[in-house]
């Protein structure tokens, strides 16, 4: 998942930031409402998490004007105020939820997965992707290769959940980039090549049959190695 993060409190966005790259999350930061905005209208998130007070801009404009530009993005509103007027304010603005900070990482996590899995229609999605003995669970963030546990970065499970779920389809740089860089130019091919040698160390060095291939002049496809 790819998150912005819009929050002032230095403090806080730490937390924030570990809490949530704990979790692989994929995650983009702004300090200030303007920068936010800007940042939500010209990228792809799956999710936005933002502070009710902002420099620049607060948290409710924020939310109005992505609202306006019919943006869609779920937005959980963060604040330090929690009365019944506070949050009816934040959610008529157009928040998906409201959370009083400081809060406890576990609920923060689980209104987090909440709202992802509302957007994904997540109770009919799998959650685990076997290909092989390759097994991938996507809604804790970990691989296994015959329950082997693989360590993955946070791009690197992006890319290998990418070619999972396309199993035995040759897939273009050009998809890779558009669906886990969200940047389909060709100038950034390499990072496609680079990434896949990551995977292809992690998942096929120590195993005889290899799961991930190449189609020359083409792209790259994932399937048995039966």
């Amino acid at each position: 998942m790819k998150i912005l993060l819009i929050q002032s409190d230095a403090d806080y966005l730490d937390v924030l930031h570990r809490t949530l790259s704990e979790r692989q999350y994929t995650l983009e930061l702004a300090s200030d409402g303007y920068s936010g905005l800007a940042m939500g209208l010209h990228a792809r998130f799956d999710m936005i998490v933002l502070d009710t007070h902002l420099p620049r801009m607060n948290g409710l404009d924020v939310i109005r004007r992505l609202r306006q530009e019919n943006d869609s993005t779920p937005v959980l509103l963060l604040s330090r105020f929690g009365e019944s007027a506070d949050k009816a304010r934040g959610l008529y603005a157009g928040a998906d939820d409201y959370l009083v900070r400081p809060c406890d990482s576990d609920e923060l996590l689980a209104r987090i997965y909440a709202l992802h899995r509302r957007r994904t229609g997540g109770f009919n999605a799998p959650s685990i992707l076997t290909v092989d003995n390759l097994e991938l669970n996507i809604a804790e963030k970990v691989a296994y290769r015959a329950n082997q546990r693989i360590r993955l970065t946070a791009r690197e499970f992006q890319l290998l959940e990418f070619l999972i779920k396309n199993a035995g389809r040759v897939v273009t740089k050009a998809q890779i980039l558009e669906k886990v860089w969200d940047n389909p130019t060709v100038s950034s091919t390499n990072k496609v090549e680079v990434y896949i040698n990551f995977l292809r160390k992690k998942i096929d060095r120590d195993f005889d049959h290899k799961l991930i291939h190449t189609a020359m002049g083409v792209g790259y496809l994932l399937r048995s190695g039966a």
